[in-house]
């Protein structure tokens, strides 16, 4: 695919969107995967590190620039949850499952999310997707996350 680069006040909403669809963002700044990769890896760090909100600026910035890439996704999911930005960490979810459909880490994520937004009926349906399609995976810890996460829906609905 060849993306032709217009100057801004020549391109139409639908060749920007377009180019944001396509990682088109990361291209016209001169991002490339390697780039990507290291933001990446520095925002996960952060992450771990304690530093939730100048990790939630570089994940943010990853997935404009790569909105196709599930690890990307995935990054931004994890950390808006941390944060309490439940409807962006939704979104990141969806995302991942549109990109992915059978990545337990994208249904795990959006249940947490729901269950932060108090949507409790699809946080169970997706809790449910997540344990079965980490069962399959062989992924133990999402598997025990959404476990614990599907023990506290259910000690909900007591």
């Amino acid at each position: 695919m060849d993306l032709e680069v217009k100057p801004d006040a020549e391109r139409s909403l639908e060749d920007i969107a377009q180019d944001l669809a396509s990682g088109g963002m990361g291209k016209r700044l001169g991002l490339g995967k390697n780039e990507l990769e290291t933001a990446l890896a520095v925002a996960n760090t952060r992450l771990n590190s304690g530093d939730p909100f100048k990790a939630f600026e570089l994940y943010s910035m990853i997935v404009l620039c790569s909105p196709m890439e599930v690890e990307h996704q995935a990054g931004l999911a994890n950390c808006a949850l941390q944060i309490q930005e439940y409807t962006l960490a939704l979104n990141a979810a969806s995302a991942m499952v549109a990109l992915a459909p059978k990545d337990e880490r994208g249904y795990y994520f959006s249940a947490a999310a729901c269950l932060g937004l108090e949507a409790y009926d699809e946080a169970f349906e997706d809790v449910v997707d997540a344990m079965s399609f980490a069962r399959d995976a062989g992924n133990s810890d999402i598997y025990a996350a959404a476990e614990r996460l599907h023990q506290q829906l259910a000690a909900r609905n007591q």
